[in-house]
């Protein structure tokens, strides 16, 4: 005699129960930020941007700062924690940390150092920065009178000019196929 075998039949549910089901289950990755972790494997997640950037000029006014030269950074920040604290800092702070947030965060961060007199102009071109990738560009400059001197560019940008006045300094992109 030989034992008849009994095959094992899987329950047919519903179409709506099963689209039911699998609304859950993403909704479910999606709060535990395992779609995001998918994106960032098939390369969909956002990431470091290199800046688009042709040039940069500074151009101090015959007044900037008092008459005296100014310290001026361009800083392309690489990781998210640190743009969050670098944001949250006014120039004078991050002038003050600016030595040991190098040494401390190598990686993090790259720095552009420039010292700009009245009445000059300073052209940077793409060279300086073109192979660097930012989650962000932070511009300070170290005015000797107190304020936040801070500034953010975008990425994506042609270039920008940065116009450094008596007591605080303002940028101007550049558009695509203008003569700067």
């Amino acid at each position: 005699m030989s034992a008849a075998r009994t095959r094992w039949r899987r329950p047919r549910y519903p179409a709506w129960m099963r689209a039911a089901a699998a609304l859950v289950a993403v909704a479910a990755l999606a709060g535990c930020g395992a779609v995001a972790g998918a994106r960032a494997l098939v390369g969909l997640a956002p990431a470091p941007a290199k800046p688009g950037w042709t040039s940069v000029t500074l151009a101090a006014a015959a007044d900037a700062n008092a008459d005296s030269a100014l310290a001026v950074d361009i800083v392309l920040v690489k990781d998210k924690a640190m743009l969050e604290s670098l944001s949250a800092m006014s120039a004078a702070k991050y002038f003050g940390a600016r030595e040991n947030l190098q040494r401390t965060f190598p990686e993090a961060l790259t720095v552009l150092a420039v010292e700009i007199t009245p009445g000059q102009q300073i052209r940077l071109d793409a060279k300086r920065f073109a192979k660097e990738r930012a989650w962000a560009a932070l511009v300070f400059a170290n005015y000797a009178a107190p304020g936040e001197h801070r500034l953010r560019l975008l990425l994506d940008n042609a270039g920008y000019v940065l116009q450094l006045n008596a007591q605080e300094f303002s940028a101007s992109d550049i558009k695509p196929g203008s003569a700067r």
